[in-house]
């Protein structure tokens, strides 16, 4: 088997793997009708649902799982979500079998070599879309955390800042509360936004001078940031391309990717010419040889990753200036800025910071930032960072 993997050459049994089948002459094919549900689990998955909330919607419309079965879990959700095969790709020898005997599998955590062979089948789900859904699920993880990564909490996509908001102060994340007031002699019910540390509802609560905010300021404040990027659409352009830049792959870079990406093209054909002409019976030499070629193979294809990365950073940044560009683009009527549009939140903001003098700084996915003060939401109050 490892022969096979050598030579490009994958076994990927369809069984239980939603969204393909294999045909008479045992190639993978797509089944579409299955195909739309991982198609939907990542659409809905970048729209801001989490794993366990899309799970519980498909056990509710009564959809089957691989396996036949119409109770989803968020395990089965993330594991789709994480699966390289769904974009045409195939990562070999994730498992291995310890003893022969036993026949027990473990996972492969640098027991033996993986090989990653692409375009084995056709996609699913595009290499773009699979990227920003891994890009993603980095961010919600990143997001239970703290800068020092000590604070974790759940990730939740019912309220529109969720996961989206720290505070400026300490770190921590910020998080909803459900507060009451009175004016006149009646009661009243309002939300509001505060850092889970100065609002009391830490384990481990520190002095934070982090005030509240109200929600429904947050949400004016950012309908309003958009009008006025809408007025100085020319000023968000040229940050941002400074910010594209700035993670950009300098000519050396490309340079170098372009010759790692050769060197890893010649020794994987070295590898499969290897592994052809070998029989079963391999002597030491054999062994040996195919080990250095291995971890040759290791060493640059981590450099390769690297750089990848950073030219991937780029070009999802500049997709994301020309996203935010039509959203604005879009609203037309002056009356629409009046009203939060919790999907373009979510479609546009990376992250949002308050701070202790009740102003927040909304970090934007195309590279850019912009400080708005919550309280006093007029127009033209925005200031760059």
């Amino acid at each position: 088997m490892q022969k096979r993997f050598q030579q490009g050459k994958v076994h990927c049994p369809t069984t239980y793997f939603l969204g393909y089948d294999n045909d008479e002459d045992g190639n993978i094919v797509i089944n579409e009708e299955q195909a739309e549900i991982v198609k939907r689990i990542y659409r809905e998955f970048l729209e801001g649902k989490g794993c366990r909330i899309i799970a519980n919607e498909l056990t509710k419309e009564e959809i089957q799982t691989a396996r036949g079965n119409t109770l989803w879990t968020s395990n089965a959700v993330y594991k789709i979500l994480k699966q390289e095969k769904y974009m045409g790709h195939c990562l070999a020898q994730k498992t291995v079998t310890l003893d022969f005997l036993t026949h027990k599998r473990v996972r492969n955590r640098d027991i033996q070599p993986k090989y990653y062979v692409k375009n084995t089948h056709e996609a699913i789900i595009s290499e773009e879309d699979w990227n920003e859904v891994q890009r993603e699920l980095t961010r919600r993880n990143n997001m239970r955390h703290d800068p020092d990564n000590k604070y974790r909490t759940a990730y939740s996509s019912k309220a529109p800042f969720s996961n989206r908001m720290v505070c400026g102060v300490c770190g921590k994340p910020v998080i909803r509360r459900r507060m009451t007031s009175q004016k006149n002699g009646v009661k009243y019910h309002y939300s509001a936004w505060q850092c889970k540390n100065s609002s009391c509802h830490d384990t481990e609560p520190k002095k934070c001078s982090a005030q509240y905010v109200w929600e429904e300021h947050l949400e004016k404040s950012y309908m309003e940031l958009l009008h006025d990027m809408k007025e100085n659409r020319e000023d968000i352009i040229t940050d941002s391309k400074k910010a594209i830049k700035k993670c950009s792959l300098s000519k050396i870079e490309h340079a170098r990717l372009d010759e790692l990406e050769g060197q890893i093209e010649s020794i994987n054909n070295r590898i499969s010419e290897l592994a052809a002409r070998e029989s079963a019976n391999s002597d030491a030499i054999y062994d040996a040889t195919l080990r250095h070629l291995i971890y040759e193979q290791e060493i640059l294809q981590m450099e390769c990753d690297g750089l990848v990365e950073n030219k991937q950073e780029s070009l999802y940044m500049a997709k994301q200036l020309e996203e935010l560009l039509e959203y604005i683009d879009g609203i037309d009527d002056d009356a629409d800025f009046n009203v939060f549009r919790h999907d373009l939140f979510l479609k546009t903001i990376e992250r949002g910071i308050l701070h202790d003098e009740r102003s927040v700084t909304f970090e934007f996915k195309c590279g850019i930032d912009r400080t708005v003060e919550v309280m006093k939401r007029k127009k033209n109050e925005m200031k760059k960072k």
